[in-house]
Formats: structure tokens, sequence, C-alpha cells
């Protein structure tokens, strides 16, 4: 790259060796972090079972991250080194899968996954949400799913029995999201409440429901996400819990 011409080499030095010596105290620091994971690995054992993936946490961490957050780095960008973050040091607790749905999209089934689980985490592609349903209801803890909403052509959602529903991407919501989509997993070692649910309903869900949102339908079943089930099962709806996720933040940037 040509310099700017009249820069002070001295101060272009300076401000190099600077960003060096942050460089370094943010490796020092991912460093440090792993040995803390460590630490966590021998203090849990193997006292719980069940996937690690804790979506209530990275739920709060992100929110953190969001509301600190300031300056021209663009915070989506922020948002993917400490997704890379959070998975690696996951993996490193309890190694795991990540299993896509392409459903006709599979360039924004990938890309989504790896931003969301980072590239260190092993990823496997379906051609079907509902074969990644199947999938996971083989058993094992060392699986995560992910569907797309937009996507699906059938009713994945009613194959879910043991596996569940427990993130919605993009967390972070901007303008120009482009997929949306569901993380799925089987029962996680640390389970949290639901802020929002997500119901199979059988029939029509009356469209003046507050609160409720309609996220795929398809074989005559829906998948809708409410905050109180108690508003369909009001409405006289059929109604099965598959899970539920931490309630999106919307953002600028």
């Amino acid at each position: 790259m040509t310099e700017a011409k009249g820069g002070d080499p001295h101060r272009l030095g300076e401000l190099r060796a600077m960003i060096d010596a942050i460089d370094e105290s943010v490796h020092r620091l991912l460093i440090q972090r792993a040995t803390v994971i460590d630490e966590l690995i021998e203090v849990k054992g193997t006292a719980k079972s069940g996937a690690a993936f804790r979506p209530g946490r990275e739920a709060d961490m992100m929110r953190r991250l969001a509301a600190r957050h300031t300056g021209n780095l663009p915070l989506g960008a922020v948002e993917h080194l400490w997704r890379e973050i959070i998975s690696t040091f996951t993996a490193l607790q309890a190694p795991f899968t990540v299993s896509v749905g392409a459903d006709g999209d599979p360039v924004g089934a990938v890309e989504t996954a790896r931003f969301t689980f980072g590239f260190t985490v092993p990823l496997k592609v379906e051609n079907r949400a509902a074969d990644v349903v199947s999938w996971l209801e083989d058993g094992g803890t060392d699986k995560l799913g992910l569907v797309l909403l937009d996507r699906a052509a059938t009713a994945w959602w009613n194959g879910l029995e043991q596996a569940q529903v427990v993130a919605r991407l993009p967390f972070l919501q901007r303008s120009g999201n482009r997929v949306r989509a569901l993380v799925l997993a089987p029962p996680l070692a640390d389970p949290v409440p639901f802020e929002v649910g997500c119901y199979a309903v059988r029939g029509k869900v009356p469209a003046e429901l507050p609160g409720v949102e309609t996220l795929a339908s398809a074989n005559g079943s829906i998948l809708v996400a409410a905050r109180d089930a108690a508003l369909l099962e009001d409405a006289g709806l059929d109604i099965r819990a598959v899970g539920g996720y931490a309630a999106p933040l919307r953002v600028d940037g």
C-alpha cells in the first residue's frame, strides 16, 4: 500500500507499534481465556449431560456487546469475531458438529452457519430441513442443526421429539439481513427458560392475535412464535411446544 505524501514517518511507526502491541494483548487474552476454559472443564467434569450450547448465555453476551460498542468499527464484524470465539471455546469444552438444511439455498445456509458457529466447528449440509431433524433425533448430544425459515417445503417441526428449537438467527437484527433461520439442538446441559416460545399449530392462526408471529407453514401445519402460550390456547388452537429462543435484538450498523 502506498503511504500518503507528507505523513510523519515517526508517528506512523508509533501507531504501527501500538497496533502490534494491541494485537499481542488480544492474542494473550485469548490464550488466557483458553486456560480458564481448561479449568472450567476440570471443575464441571461429567456432572451434566446434554449439549454444551448455551443460547441464553450467548444472547446475554451479544446484548452486552451491542450495548458497549462504540466507534466506526461495524458491529457486525465484532459480532462475527465474538461468535467465532464463543463457538471455538464451546467446542473445546464439548466438540460438536452443525448440520444445515440447504432447502434450495445452500449458500445462504452455509453463510449463516459459518457466521454463527465460525470455521473451527465441523459443518455438514443436508438437502432438507427434515433431514437435519432426523439426524438430530437419531441421538447424541454433540450435534446442532440449522434450518432456514423461508425455504422449507415440509413441516419439519413436526418431527421434533427430543430435539427442539433453541435460538433464532440473526440474533442482532439489522437492515439488510437476508436469511432467517432457527438453531435446533438435543436437550441442553444448561437449559434456561425461553423468552419466546415456538409452537406447532394445527389449524388457522387468527391474524389479530397480538404478539404471535408465524415463522413457517407447510402441509396444514404452522410454526409460530409467541411470548405467551396462553394467547394461542385462549384462541382454541391445538398447539405443541417445540422449543423457543431469546428475543432477538434490533440494532443499527
